[in-house]
C-alpha cells in the first residue's frame, strides 16, 4: 500500500487578540479564524491577516458560534499588550506556528530566546 502525501494549501487567516476578564484579572488569547469563515459570520473579526498552511482539525474552540484556533494565551498580570514576552502556546499548537503568529503582534513566547 502506498501512502500519498498531500501538501497543505496555505489559507488566509485573521489573527486577533481576544481580551477578557477573569476572576484574577484581565487576560487574553491570540486566536486565528479562517478569513472565509469570518466573512460569512455575522460577527466582525478585526485583526491581522496571515497566510498559513495549517492541518485540518486545529479549530477545536468556538467563539460567538464560529470555529477558531487558540494559538497562545497571556500569562502576565494586566492587559496582554503590556506583557509582550509572557505568552504560552496552547497544547497541540506547533511551536513554529505560535512564534510566527505572535511575531506579527510583536509578542514572544515565554521560553523563546532572542
Amino acid at each position: 500500500m502506498k501512502v500519498f502525501k498531500r501538501t497543505i494549501k496555505p489559507e488566509t487567516y485573521i489573527s486577533f487578540l481576544h481580551v477578557y476578564q477573569t476572576t484574577w484579572g484581565i487576560t487574553g488569547d491570540i486566536c486565528l479564524i479562517r478569513e472565509s469563515v469570518a466573512n460569512t459570520s455575522t460577527s466582525k473579526f478585526v485583526g491581522r491577516k496571515v497566510q498559513l498552511a495549517l492541518p485540518k482539525g486545529m479549530e477545536r474552540d468556538r467563539m460567538v458560534g464560529v470555529p477558531v484556533i487558540k494559538i497562545a494565551g497571556n500569562v502576565g498580570d494586566g492587559h496582554p499588550k503590556d506583557h509582550p514576552s509572557e505568552w504560552e502556546a496552547y497544547e497541540g499548537v506547533d511551536r513554529e506556528i505560535a512564534i510566527a503568529v505572535l511575531k506579527i503582534w510583536g509578542f514572544k513566547l515565554m521560553d523563546e530566546t532572542a
